[in-house]
């Protein structure tokens, strides 16, 4: 997994072939592990992608932006003691509390979010859904991922983010309508996930309804189909306890 970075690196000079190689590492991330929630590896990898590339023509609102999703992805990181002292190596926030840092964090993005259609402000959103998905509030978790792919259905967090509805829609006992999604979907040519992914939380939904057999199709296509695919070890693990 690629390093993550602290506030104060993001801000620091970016020399441009570093840039570069960080970048690459995190669209193999992409590539390889759609299935990953929205994460802040991610999301500091479109910061760093903009502080090395954008700063330029941002206006100086949108820059000062940058800097405080950094600050506020640092809060969000933050370690927590039962007494909020100071943690050895720590040059950072400490908290306390889980709920303390989780307000603190949602604060910092619920600012960022208000600076408007700016990338920092798309980033902030996804971080409060991850916080309020945290506290249990799945219907403001949904809302917020839906808005953004009402405006960002190209983003490149697109995938991710239609994943974790899945993920919502299955775990609240949908899974009769994700399948049927799917299965839509899958026959589309102009799908909106790569196909592995589909079949991937095809097999997975029809497993969650009971449907090993067609389950255990899927994971097989997966096998002959995508050896490549982030899925292909679970798929194949599925497929040969089935034979045994």
């Amino acid at each position: 997994m690629a390093k993550r970075l602290t506030a104060k690196e993001i801000k620091h000079d970016i020399r441009e072939d570093e840039v570069r190689t960080f970048l690459a590492g995190i669209f193999r991330t992409l590539e390889t592990h759609p299935q990953a929630v929205v994460g802040i590896i991610i999301a500091v990898a479109v910061v760093v992608l903009l502080i090395a590339g954008a700063f330029a023509v941002l206006d100086s609102r949108r820059q000062a932006a940058l800097g405080e999703l950094a600050e506020a992805i640092e809060i969000f990181e933050a370690p927590v003691t039962e007494d909020g002292a100071t943690v050895e190596a720590s040059a950072g926030p400490v908290f306390a509390s889980e709920e303390e840092r989780r307000q603190r964090a949602r604060e910092s993005f619920s600012a960022i979010q208000g600076i408007g259609s700016s990338v920092a402000g798309e980033i902030a959103s996804l971080y409060l859904a991850e916080i309020s998905l945290s506290e249990g509030d799945k219907d403001a978790a949904r809302a917020i991922w839906e808005e953004f792919l009402d405006h960002h259905e190209d983003h490149m967090l697109a995938v991710a983010v239609r994943i974790n509805l899945i993920h919502l829609d299955r775990e609240e006992g949908k899974a009769a309508e994700v399948a049927a999604a799917l299965e839509k979907e899958l026959a589309d040519p102009s799908k909106q996930l790569p196909e592995d992914v589909i079949l991937f939380e095809l097999a997975q939904t029809r497993e969650a309804l009971g449907e090993d057999d067609a389950a255990l199709e899927l994971y097989q296509r997966i096998v002959d189909e995508y050896p490549q695919s982030a899925y292909v070890a679970k798929a194949r693990q599925v497929t040969t306890s089935a034979r045994t």
